[in-house]
């Protein structure tokens, strides 16, 4: 697995090689951040169930400022950090907790979120709830959702869909936040 796109173009990133976690394929990955316009205006990016970081490391290849990462597998942590180590990014956050917890002590407003979690884990709407009830939410966040192709995607009414990208079992769900 490689960084597609920006200042780390072509470096490696290690994969998780766990069970309980998927890595987005690099087309998905570079299909995703095409979506959101290639480059990302912003200063901060939360890849929330990180896995091996790459979310996270493409956002801040492609301009973010600095990345916060969270998984609740240790061993998932511990990949994304090693990753993190080899790339030199060294403007990080990185957590070893439950989303909720997380989110939960969280004060920081994100640019963008990046939502990947385990496809066990298909309640889309709870996942959304626990973000809006955050502080990681502000008008203009946009929040990138990877689901099974069957999950159903939710909104609220703060959250709204932009669009909708298919790719094979799965599918993205991108989101707006909107505050009036």
């Amino acid at each position: 697995m490689r960084v597609i796109a920006g200042t780390l173009r072509h470096r490696k990133i290690e994969e998780t090689n766990l069970e309980s976690t998927r890595e987005t394929q690099d087309r998905v990955r570079e299909a995703i951040f095409n979506s959101l316009g290639g480059y990302l205006d912003g200063e901060t990016a939360l890849d929330l169930f990180c896995g091996s970081g790459a979310m996270a490391i493409e956002a801040y290849s492609r301009g973010i400022k600095k990345v916060y990462l969270n998984d609740l597998n240790p061993l998932a942590c511990d990949c994304a950090k090693r990753n993190l180590k080899n790339l030199d990014i060294k403007n990080y956050y990185l957590s070893n907790a439950d989303y909720r917890k997380f989110l939960a002590l969280n004060k920081v407003e994100f640019d963008y979120i990046f939502v990947d979690p385990p496809y066990a884990m298909d309640d889309t709407l709870e996942i959304l709830e626990v973000l809006a009830s955050s502080k990681a939410l502000k008008n203009g966040t946009i929040i990138t959702f990877e689901m099974d192709i069957k999950t159903e995607a939710r909104e609220l009414v703060n959250i709204k869909i932009l669009k909708e990208k298919k790719y094979g079992r799965k599918k993205v769900i991108f989101y707006e936040v909107t505050y009036d």
